[in-house]
Formats: structure tokens, sequence, C-alpha cells
């Protein structure tokens, strides 16, 4: 058996030094270290889930208040038009991300000369994507609401306006990454505090404008897009440097592969989060949409905690050292048991969305709760998702992703158009008990194949 852990060196050293055994005072002192180490592991996990948790309450309390403010001082339609917009617009944000911010979070997650490259590099790309699938979703797609508010305002700034809100909001989650590979949680924090304020103070403005569709979309999208610019243009203050374009990194192909790797499975795994409100969209009244979306973005909110624990786990599993299987369990820990306790505190105060939104979204009560227990599933796909990336198991991540697309769109493309939001509602769930099942299983088969008894190879006679 080979004799090199930390505690074992440490023990040959003491011997070699006086000749006398403190073997078990090193083997203490090395187990010691070794507990400080997996400790501050946990602790910055910790710290960086928590953080992340109260940005999704911050977050999800801002968006509800906004939208209990706008059912009480505009139509249902012309929310619905707004919201409709604000959709696509996300949507186009899922289509520019290119896998760049799970890449950053492992090759631009320091203050060197390659990371601030990297990073730079992925600026420009999100930019140019964004462009891109602003063009491409517009054309093709071509929303009822794009026609209704964008160029009903003005058909070339309409479009700018989009494309502008699309970049910012695409560059606000890799200002995100960064930060959160510097650690500094509390600047994560505080951009979403902010843009949740701002979000809020400005739905007074305009009431009585010709134009109200457009000005609650800006409402919506603005704030979160203009901290992104901001982002970008401030974020080296805490990186020690600033955007450069060369010298090519030494990481630059795996960095490209790995995004490349990524952006198949985040497009994969997050499609249902982004391509089920378009097919609700394209398929029901924008009257209805308003309705889904206040039930949507609750869930929405609420599914970003296991994804935000995840990213925090991608974040300092992917440090070298990293103690990844018993991150896992504590992530694991922390995730169900709040999609469990969100889920029971849905289904009893479901009624709470009537009396705060009023008759009329009685529907989106009634979708709430079924759409909040697929989190429990939902979250065991999302952290073993993200143990797959850290340890790079690329058939593993491509599965999960594949089956958790399938399992929901498939069904939301036949139920949808029949059934309307209740049949996106039924998707939603059945999906992700299916894509869960898979991802335990996958799981476990790897990790068994990983823990396999090893052959020694035979020694030379």
């Amino acid at each position: 058996m080979s004799d090199k852990t930390p505690a074992a060196t440490a023990a040959r050293d003491v011997r070699s030094n006086d000749g006398e055994d403190h073997t078990a005072d090193a083997e203490g002192a090395g187990t010691r270290r070794t507990l400080r180490e997996r400790g501050s592991g946990h602790r910055h996990l910790i710290t960086g889930s928590s953080v992340l948790v109260l940005g999704a309450a911050v977050q999800g309390l801002g968006g509800m208040i906004f939208s209990l403010l706008v059912a009480q001082l505009d139509t249902k339609q012309a929310f619905g038009d707004a919201t409709a917009l604000y959709t696509s617009s996300l949507f186009v944000v899922y289509l520019a991300g290119l896998g760049l911010p799970v890449a950053l979070a492992r090759y631009s997650a320091d203050r060197s000369r390659d990371s601030h490259t990297v990073f730079s590099w992925g600026v420009l790309a999100t930019a140019a994507a964004s462009v891109a699938a602003s063009a491409a979703y517009l054309a093709i797609a071509r929303p009822r609401a794009a026609e209704e508010v964008l160029w009903n305002w003005h058909p070339v700034g309409g479009f700018a306006l989009f494309v502008a809100l699309v970049i910012g909001s695409a560059w606000s989650l890799i200002v995100d990454v960064r930060a959160m590979t510097m650690r500094r949680w509390g600047l994560v924090l505080t951009r979403i505090v902010l843009v949740s304020v701002a979000k809020i103070a400005l739905v007074h403005l305009g009431q009585s404008s010709h134009h109200r569709s457009l000005l609650l979309f800006l409402y919506l999208g603005g704030p979160v897009a203009v901290s992104g610019i901001v982002g970008v243009a401030f974020i080296n203050r805490i990186t020690g440097d600033r955007h450069r374009l060369g010298p090519k990194p030494a990481t630059a192909r795996a960095a490209t592969r790995y995004a490349g790797v990524n952006y198949l499975s985040t497009l994969a795994y997050q499609a249902p989060y982004f391509a089920l409100p378009v097919i609700v969209l394209l398929n029901v009244s924008n009257t209805v949409n308003s309705s889904f979306y206040v039930a949507w973005g609750i869930v929405s909110i609420a599914f970003y905690v296991p994804s935000a624990i995840g990213q925090a786990l991608l974040a300092e599993g992917g440090k070298d050292g990293a103690k990844v299987r018993s991150q896992m369990r504590l992530a694991l820990l922390l995730a169900v048991g709040l999609m469990a306790a969100g889920t029971v505190v849905t289904f009893l105060g479901r009624e709470v969305v009537v009396m705060a939104y009023g008759e009329g979204y009685r529907d989106a009560a009634h979708l709430l709760p079924r759409m909040m227990l697929a989190g429990v599933p939902w979250a065991l796909t999302s952290l073993y998702l993200s143990e797959a990336r850290i340890l790079h198991r690329h058939v593993a991540t491509v599965a999960i992703t594949v089956t958790l697309t399938l399992a929901i769109i498939g069904p939301a493309l036949v139920l949808v158009p029949d059934r309307g939001i209740e049949g996106a509602a039924d998707a939603w769930l059945g999906g992700n008990v299916v894509a869960a099942v898979v991802a335990v299983a996958l799981t476990f088969m790897s990790r068994r194949r990983s823990n396999g008894p090893v052959v020694d190879a035979p020694s030379p006679s």
C-alpha cells in the first residue's frame, strides 16, 4: 500500500529529524490540517450558496412586488404583452450563453493574465451571440408581442432596444460568475438587490403612456441589463488587471472545448426553463400568458435555489483540492430540503395568490403547487449535473441534459396546444421526475466505476 498521505509524509519527516517516533503526533497534525482544509472548502460553499439563495429570495420578492403593483396599476393585456416580450428576451439570453458561465467558472477563476484574457473574449463572444440570436429568434418565432410592442414603437429602435437588453442581461451572468470565483459574494448580492429595487421604483413611471407595455418590458429587463454593462466595465477593479485580448492563453483550446461541450449541455438542461414559457406564449393569448407568468415567476425563482447551489458547487468544486463528494452531500441536503419546504408552503398558501393578484389570476394559483413539486426532483438533477461537470463526465452530462429536455419539451409540444397552461404544468412535473431518475442512476453508475478495484500492472521479472 502506498504511503503518500499528508499524515504519513509528515510522520517520516519527524522520524528522520530526531530519531524518535512521533508518528502519532504527526499523523494527528496531518489529520487536523486535512479537516481544516475540508472545513474551509465547506465554508466557502456554504457562504456562496447562502448568498445566492438569499439573492434568489430578494429577486423573487422584487419580482412579486413588481407583478403585484402592475396587477393593480395596469390591464392584464398590457402586463401580458410586456411579460411575453420579456420571456422572449430571456429565451434569447439563454441561446446566447455559449456555455461561457460554466467555462469561465473553471478557466477564468483567478487573477492571472490568462484569466483576464479568457474573460475578455467571453464578453465579446457573448455580445456577438446576443445580436445573432436576437435577429434569428425575432425573424423565426415572430412573437405577437414583438409586433404589438416593439415594431409599433419603432421598427429599428425596437430591435436595437431588444438587443441591448439581451446583451446586458447576458453579461450580467458572466459578471456574476467572475465575482463568484473571486469569492466576492457580496457584490453578487448587491447587484441583485439594486436590480430589484430599481425595477420596483420604475413601475409607477409612465402610467398614461401610449407605449405602456414597452415601458413595462423596459422596467422588467432594463435594470438587469444595466447591471451587466456596468459590471463588465468595472469588474476588473476587483480582479486587479484590465480587459485584454492577448497573448493567447495556454488554456484557450481547453476552455473553448469545455465551453462547447457545456453549451450543448446548458442548452439541453435549461431548454425547459426557457423554452416552456415560449411554447406557452406562442399557443395562448397574452392575457392567459400573464397568469402563467405569475406562476412561472414564483416557480423559476424557487428553482434558481438548486441552480445557485450548483453554481457555488461548481465554483468551489473546480478548485484544486476540493472534496467534491462531501460537498455534494451538503449541497443535496440544502437543495432538497429547501425545495421540499417550498412545495409545502406553496400548497398551503396558494390562495394568497388570488388574494394578492385578484380573481383573474386564480388559474395561476391552481398551477403553482404542481409546478413547485417538480423542484424536489429538479434539485437532484441540477446537483448531480454539477458533479458530472466538475469531474468532466461528459457522457453523463449530455445524457442527463438530453433526458431533461426531451422529457419536458416533448410532452409540452403535445399538451400545451391542446390543454394550454394545464398541459404545461403536467409536462413540467412529469419531465423533472423522469430526469431525476436518470441523473441518480447515471451518477451512481459513474461512482461505482470510479471506485472499482484497480488491477496492478505486472512487475517485470
